[in-house]
């Protein structure tokens, strides 16, 4: 059995300057009460990831270290990837990384954007004759899959286990 959580990250403050790299935005204020809410929700609800993959995008690693700063304090135990290809992808990207994951891992965080994250979260909810409707900033879904490695990851073995919205 393995676990999934698709988290989109919180929300964050628009570009100052058109100069500024969409990459680059940072947390709203808004955006880091609703991550220290996520943390505080996946710490009561034992949805404890042991692996991460994360988009390098400023407000993605800020959602992330904030909700696991809620999570497991000072010390986040969690083998952690971050790439730029979750920035902005698209499911069949995502699932093809995640085909690639560790098994020593079961229970995976991919912390990325829609419209990539709320295009793979239905994706997955459909299959299991389920709909989440909608993923607005810092939702996350966590869905449970009955295969033993990653790379047998389809999605018509996932079921949806939670949905958390701010």
């Amino acid at each position: 059995m393995k676990t999934i959580y698709l988290l989109r990250h919180a929300h964050a403050d628009p570009a100052p300057n058109a100069a500024t790299d969409d990459h680059d935005r940072t947390l709203s204020a808004r955006g880091e009460r609703e991550a220290e809410n996520l943390g505080a929700f996946m710490k009561d609800q034992k949805l404890v990831p042991d692996a991460m993959f994360c988009s390098t995008s400023t407000r993605t690693r800020e959602t992330a270290r904030i909700a696991f700063r809620q999570l497991f304090g000072d010390r986040a135990p969690v083998a952690t990837r971050f790439d730029r290809l979750f920035y902005l992808a698209a499911p069949e990207s995502i699932i093809e990384e995640i085909e690639t994951a560790d098994n020593r891992y079961n229970t995976l965080l991919v912390v990325g954007h829609n419209p990539g994250l709320e295009d793979m979260a239905e994706l997955l909810a459909r299959a299991g004759g389920q709909e989440i409707g909608g993923f607005p900033p810092c939702t996350l879904a966590a869905f449970t899959l009955d295969i033993d490695a990653w790379h047998n990851f389809n999605p018509r073995k996932a079921k949806l286990k939670t949905v958390f919205m701010p």
